[in-house]
This record gives structure tokens, sequence and C-alpha cells, in this order.
């Protein structure tokens, strides 16, 4: 969704064949071109955020995707968001209470921080859906939603 706004996006997993196949997923519903990029180690992710504005961790429960050391004083990035609410934490140096906290120069949110805000989108929803009972909404209709909700 980020890429239809103009955003370079990437993505990235242990073995390249997954981060292939979850960009040509992504290619083939939202008719957008994503970066598959191998990120086995913690080097490699370092790597992999180089030139980024913005980093999304949305791994598996309990595994540590990124070391504050990666990304504390990376020039660029000014915002990093970390769904995994299970310690151990996705991203270092984020606590899962973080909601637009400022840490090293960098906006960050935590699972929890952003967790209202997904509440609200959900109500948001499903009021649209009592308003037009054979409403349906996809991934694109939901982030129109949420666009409006936060300016």
């Amino acid at each position: 969704m980020l890429a239809k706004e103009g955003a370079r996006v990437a993505i990235t997993s242990r073995t390249l064949e997954r981060a292939q196949a979850a960009a040509r997923a992504i290619a083939e519903r939202f008719k957008i071109e994503v970066d598959a990029i191998e990120a086995d180690d913690n080097a490699a992710r370092a790597r992999a955020i180089e030139g980024a504005n913005l980093v999304f961790a949305t791994g598996a429960a309990g595994v540590a995707l990124l070391d504050e050391a990666a990304w504390k004083d990376h020039p660029q990035l000014e915002l990093l968001s970390d769904a995994n609410a299970t310690p151990t934490l996705g991203i270092e140096g984020i606590d899962m209470m973080d909601k637009g906290a400022q840490r090293h120069g960098k906006t960050v949110f935590g699972a929890i921080g952003f967790g209202a805000l997904k509440i609200a989108l959900h109500r948001a929803c499903i009021a649209r859906m009592f308003e037009q009972q054979d409403l349906v909404l996809d991934g694109e209709e939901i982030y129109a939603i949420a666009k409006t909700m936060v300016g």
C-alpha cells in the first residue's frame, strides 16, 4: 500500500526464496513491485534497512529481528514500528507500549502503542459495515479508512 503511494518497499525473510514468494504474492494481489531481500541474520537485516525511512517489523512472536545498534545511528530512518508484543520483541530498543515515542531521534511504535489505532480502525470498519450490509472491505479500503483517521 505504501508502494502505491510512491514508496520503495522491500520485504525480508530468512531465505531469499521466501522473500521472493512473498514479493510475488504482493505483486500479483496489488499490482506493485516489492523488493525481496534475504536477511538471515542481524547484519543482513541491518544492510536491508540502509537508505530506509521506515521499518515495520512483523516477525514471529518472540523472535528478535533487529538489534538497536543497527538502527539507532541510522541517518535516514524516521519511524520504526514493531508489531511483536511477545518478548523478545522484534526490534531491540523499542518498548511494546511506545506510542510515537522518540528514541535516538526516531519516532517509534510498539505493538501495544499502535494497538489503540488498530482497535479504532476495527470499530470504524465495523460501523461502515452496519451502514451498508453488503459491504466487503479489503486491505486497500481498510487502508483508505485508516488514512482518514490519522490525517
